[in-house]
């Protein structure tokens, strides 16, 4: 069985439950960011839509609590830059790319946490005995511009236009409760 990689977005609540129930299943998927689906492809964003909008603050609540998970809406709601993506490319560099994900949207959407905010992203780097460079180290560091295109690419290339989004022994399972279908194969 090959590594499954996971698709995730840390401006999504549907990412954290989806990284929460890999965890909790102790499977370790290579993690890769989703900044958007492929060029060209539209992309319907939630706060774009007052009923979609609407709809994800109601559903939001009862599938956070559905998976055994608290939930503190993060302030400010939009994720602003990208330094929370050069941190998790950082971290990934370390072996540590799951883990931090998973981490970072649990301070995002279990405690409410600003991910633009490079003290926070430190202290979940220090969380998993790893020193995040500053802020400035990571907006130069060249190598984490290929990571992070490298990622854009992977997302066009897996046709990944939405999230969470995982691919496992050539399946491909969009949405939180699809994980489960996943995770009842390996038990069977």
């Amino acid at each position: 069985m090959d590594q499954p990689v996971c698709f995730f977005a840390f401006r999504s609540p549907y990412s954290r439950i989806g990284l929460a129930k890999l965890k909790a299943a102790s499977v370790e998927p290579a993690a890769i960011p989703f900044t958007g689906p492929p060029d060209g492809v539209p992309f319907f964003n939630p706060t774009d839509s007052k009923p979609k909008l609407d709809y994800y603050l109601e559903d939001i609540p009862r599938m956070t609590a559905r998976a055994g998970l608290d939930l503190a809406f993060p302030d400010p709601f939009e994720i602003k830059g990208d330094l929370p993506q050069r941190a998790f490319h950082w971290a990934d560099r370390q072996e540590q790319g799951f883990a931090f994900a998973q981490e970072a949207s649990e301070a995002r959407w279990g405690l409410g946490k600003d991910l633009a905010d490079h003290g926070v992203l430190a202290e979940i780097a220090n969380g998993l005995d790893l020193d995040l460079p500053d802020e400035k180290a990571l907006a130069c560091d060249k190598t984490l511009d290929a990571e992070m295109l490298k990622a854009r690419e992977a997302v066009a290339a897996h046709g990944v236009f939405g999230v969470p989004f995982l691919i496992a022994d050539g399946q491909k399972y969009w949405g939180q409760d699809r994980f489960d279908l996943y995770l009842e194969t390996l038990s069977s």
